[in-house]
């Protein structure tokens, strides 16, 4: 990982959950860095700039009613929105421009 890459994954894991962000307005909630799949096929996980932060309960967790991303990606996107919708919302909070 290079130190522009660096600098932004600790930047989206500064703003924490974003899921959590979407449900209760609430920043900094510790989280685990995803890479979202918008942009690339299976078996293949995007870069450093296109991940957004979710804590282990929206991340991976099956135990809440499939409202993991992980669990249950149908679920987890109608109640908080899509991967690109929040990888926007990320680069939004933390002030960088969407590409």
């Amino acid at each position: 990982m290079r130190k522009v890459e660096e600098r932004h994954v600790r930047a989206v894991a500064e703003l924490g959950c974003i899921a959590c962000y979407v449900q209760f307005g609430v920043e900094g909630t510790p989280c685990e860095i995803h890479h979202t799949r918008h942009k690339v096929g299976m078996a293949q996980r995007a870069g450093w700039f296109d991940v957004i932060g979710l804590c282990p309960e929206h991340h991976r967790n099956s135990g809440n009613g499939k409202k993991a991303i992980h669990a249950g990606i149908k679920t987890f996107e109608a109640l908080y929105g899509t991967e690109e919708e929040l990888l926007q919302l990320t680069y939004d909070l933390i002030g960088v421009e969407y590409e």
